[in-house]
Formats: structure tokens, sequence, C-alpha cells
């Protein structure tokens, strides 16, 4: 039963680089947003499209960056608590199998 309670810290790891990984992609793309336009480099109706596009969406990726690094917390926070119910468990099972051994 505990194996199907083990929690993989590795793969979370990975998880939690791959957020950060994100996270650092759409701040990246914030910056990009509110720098100067890329104005002059197409035809006006390319021009009018790139600034409508970083009009909808300097707020949306600042938005998503927050929303990442918080999923990136509560999801580091979830894999402490799991392993130290996970140590509790080892040492309450441990305990039970000394006091059952000793009868």
């Amino acid at each position: 039963m505990a194996d199907r309670l083990k929690v993989d810290g590795s793969e979370l790891d990975k998880f939690f680089k791959d957020l950060t990984r994100a996270r650092n992609s759409f701040v990246a793309l914030q910056k990009v947003l509110h720098d100067p336009g890329v104005n002059g480099l197409g035809t006006g109706d390319l021009d009018d499209a790139c600034d409508r596009f970083q009009e909808d969406w300097h707020h949306g990726a600042k938005e998503i960056a927050e929303q990442i690094g918080e999923l990136t917390e509560i999801t580091r926070k979830a894999k402490d608590d799991f392993h130290e119910v996970d140590v509790a468990l080892e040492r309450a099972l441990e305990k039970a199998r000394r006091k059952g051994g000793s009868q």
C-alpha cells in the first residue's frame, strides 16, 4: 500500500523546472510586448495586427506568468507536505511493527 502512496520527487522537480521555464517565457513575452512596436516591418495591416496583439496580450502575458508562479509555489508546497506525511507514516508504521513484534 505504501508504494501506491509514494510521491516521485524527481518528477515533481522536473515539473517545477518546466513551470519555471514557462513562466520565464511569459515574462520575456511581456517585456517584448511592452517594448516599442515593430512598425515598419511590413504592410500597414501587419503593423496594425502587431499593435493589436501587443495591446491584447501585454496584460494577459503578465497574468499568466503570475499564475504560473503561484502554481509552482502551490505545487512545491504540496510536494513538501506529501514528503512530511510520507516520513510520518513511515515512522508510525515502523513503530507499529516494533510494538507488534514485541508481543
